[in-house]
């Protein structure tokens, strides 16, 4: 049975004089994928940093799983992973090392170096389409690669929550459909997967719901139902809906 994983009531962010979320409600289930939309500056990578614990709203309620996480450290023990937008990695530390990076107490504590590295090479190679150095460094990468050492870091954790933050920017095609089977096999072991995005292509192949923000127009999130037709770069959302401010 499906249930609430994230919830998000009156949520408010500001910056200075800046309104990042004005009030923003919002509920993600378990077993699905829920796209977050919009433009450039209407607010979704800070939400996303709120439900994972980087920023503290200035006011509202943020719960996931039923309990509330002020730190990123208290939402990994929550059972959530962020991929942020920025491609975060040590630049002079080995593959295996930053797919393990600040996995301390979370996984791999029982785990030999042979076990990691099984575990680390299986997952690469599933996600990559090839084998990878887990010795090399991640410095020398390149940048569609370091960013599947984010995602991979993300999903070792094997989440209940896993946040796609314009995660497959750097992305081409097939690298995309290989992170779309990902997420999919995630959703069928009844995680909630998070994906923001600006593509509202990949609104249309992978999500089930949609919340869409729009800086001074409000924002609708979708309900039930996959029926999204793109119209003049505008998304009709045939389903019910609720508006909060972004």
């Amino acid at each position: 049975m499906s249930y609430p994983t994230v919830e998000l009531s009156s949520v408010r962010k500001t910056f200075g004089p800046t309104v990042a979320l004005g009030g923003c409600n919002l509920t993600a289930y378990a077993g699905e994928v829920h796209a977050i939309i919009g433009g450039n500056g209407s607010g979704k990578s800070t939400l996303a940093k709120v439900i994972s614990g980087v920023l503290i709203p200035d006011s509202g309620q943020v719960s996931i799983l039923g309990k509330s996480a002020t730190s990123p450290h208290e939402a990994r023990q929550l059972g959530i992973s962020n991929v942020f937008q920025e491609v975060l990695v040590a630049d002079e530390c080995s593959v295996l090392d930053n797919l393990y990076l600040g996995a301390d107490g979370l996984l791999g504590s029982s785990m030999n170096r042979e076990e990691k590295e099984a575990k680390a090479s299986a997952l690469m190679r599933e996600l990559l389409g090839f084998d990878i150095n887990l010795s090399g460094l991640v410095g020398e990468l390149p940048l569609s690669v370091r960013q599947w050492v984010t995602i991979a870091r993300a999903l070792l954790t094997d989440p209940k929550v896993l946040i796609l933050d314009e995660s497959s920017a750097a992305l081409d095609f097939d690298s995309t459909e290989r992170l779309f089977r990902k997420m999919r096999q995630l959703k069928q072991r009844g995680a909630s997967i998070l994906i923001v995005t600006h593509r509202i292509a990949e609104l249309v192949r992978i999500a089930d719901r949609a919340t869409v923000f729009a800086r001074r127009r409000g924002c609708r999130q979708a309900g039930e139902g996959r029926d999204y037709r793109g119209q003049d770069s505008r998304t009709d959302c045939r389903c019910r809906a609720q508006r909060h401010k972004s």
